[in-house]
């Protein structure tokens, strides 16, 4: 009984069939497809635009001017040639080239900020894929777990019917009695009731999936554990702290802050540019013909006072550095409880699902001996009935054990940023 038991797991999440959709390829279609994704990675797109936008301070300003039109003026010029009234086409033509020199690093700290702030969308990104990944996941294991849970209630229905029919066949011949029959079919219509929960609970599944993936479940196939988990507690809370995209992009909120604040420093230094420009002029402000000049000149301006703002906005940073700090700390601390709760979940399902495999075996083999025992008339079909019930319950409660393990090894491999590593995937920006 056992060994066919087995079989028939095996068989039917074991073998990939035609058209059969394995996590991996879900996985694939979940990056590629699962809006929560796409928008995050519109967001990395948005800090590169950023970035650029920072650098841009290094380089030149060039600025072209064109400007044409009538134009009559009083003034000393025209007074002195007695042409007041002269109407002149008045066009103006310059180029400026504006090229910072020294800004306090203002220029440089910004670029680091924005630098920062991509690192930091990026592994928000990353965060993103993982747990929207594991959440494919979740959602492929659970619908394996309820299909298989309505082939379990399914078979304890048609053993309900097989006994119901033979107790009936009992009662119409005399043998049996009416309360047998009674009994029966109420235990029948529970099993029944079973089967219709467990089928709903399905529907919900893939729903679920449908909802992170994007298309229905077809041919689910169960994959493999995986390859390789943190041999203790510690390994896997230090692998947190290193590999969490989460972690990751706390560190760079941090780094952000503090090239921030030295941006804001650059404020308490004077800047310097060099402005080059040429400029061609005809007949402007009474003098007829044309008014060229060219022009390198180094400026230098350095603010002395800005009513207290600059002072202020160091505050503001410094703050701002502080806060994402504690923001940090208080991330690890969540996750040192998340993967030690994932951790503990892990060992005690190891734990419980050995004993479970014993409840089921047990039973199995009492289930042998009931039917050993009624074709001898020590056990009637009811009694049969019961130890199937049981067997039905154990088999349910050791395949959810099986498939909460799976999920727990899942999110602990999350928690180190290494779910999709572990599949031969990688997380892109």
């Amino acid at each position: 009984m056992k060994a066919k038991f087995l079989i028939l797991i095996i068989g039917v999440m074991g073998t990939v069939g035609v058209g059969a959709q394995s996590l991996v390829e879900v996985l694939e279609q979940t990056l590629a497809t699962n809006p929560n994704i796409q928008s995050t990675a519109y967001n990395v797109t948005a800090a590169e635009a950023l970035r650029r936008q920072a650098a841009s301070g290094y380089l030149p300003s060039v600025d072209l001017f064109l400007a044409r039109g009538l134009e009559r003026s009083d003034n000393t010029t025209t007074r002195a040639a007695e042409e007041v009234n002269r109407q002149f086409d008045r066009f103006e033509r310059s180029l400026t080239i504006n090229q910072m020199l020294y800004d306090g690093f203002a220029t440089a700290n910004f670029v680091r900020q924005q630098e920062a702030v991509l690192q930091a969308t990026v592994s928000r990104l990353i965060s993103t894929q993982e747990n929207t990944s594991l959440g494919a996941a979740q959602a492929y294991l659970e619908v394996l777990k309820r299909e298989r849970l309505v082939e379990l209630a399914n078979t304890n229905l048609k053993q309900h019917d097989e006994t119901l029919v033979k107790i009936e066949e009992r009662f119409e011949s005399g043998v049996g009695t009416k309360v047998d029959v009674v009994q029966t079919k109420g235990r029948r219509a529970q099993s029944k009731s079973a089967l219709l929960l467990s089928e709903k609970d399905t529907e919900n599944a893939r729903a679920g999936f449908y909802r992170v993936v994007g298309e229905s479940p077809r041919s689910l196939v169960l994959p493999k554990r995986p390859a390789s988990l943190p041999d203790t507690l510690t390994e896997a809370v230090q692998l947190a702290f290193r590999e969490n995209p989460q972690v990751k992009a706390a560190e760079e909120d941090i780094n952000a802050s503090r090239a921030a604040r030295k941006q804001i420093l650059g404020g308490f230094q004077p800047r310097i540019d060099l402005a080059l420009g040429a400029t061609r002029n005809d007949d402007m402000d009474g003098s007829p013909g044309a008014n060229n000049d060219e022009t390198a000149v180094l400026k230098m301006s350095y603010n002395l006072y800005r009513g207290g703002a600059d002072r202020a906005r160091l505050k503001e940073a410094a703050a701002r550095i502080n806060a994402a700090e504690q923001a940090l700390v208080a991330l690890r601390r969540s996750i040192t409880q998340d993967v030690s709760f994932l951790w503990n979940d892990v060992e005690d399902l190891t734990l419980r699902i050995e004993y479970l495999q014993l409840h089921v075996t047990s039973t199995e083999e009492v289930l042998e001996v009931y039917l050993e025992q009624l074709a001898i008339g020590k056990r009637t079909l009811l009694d049969v009935l019961d130890i199937q019930n049981e067997l039905f319950r154990a088999r349910s409660g050791l395949v959810s054990a099986e498939f909460q393990l799976r999920l727990a090894e899942y999110r602990l491999l999350a928690t180190g940023g290494q779910f999709l590593a572990n599949f031969g995937l990688n997380p892109t920006p």
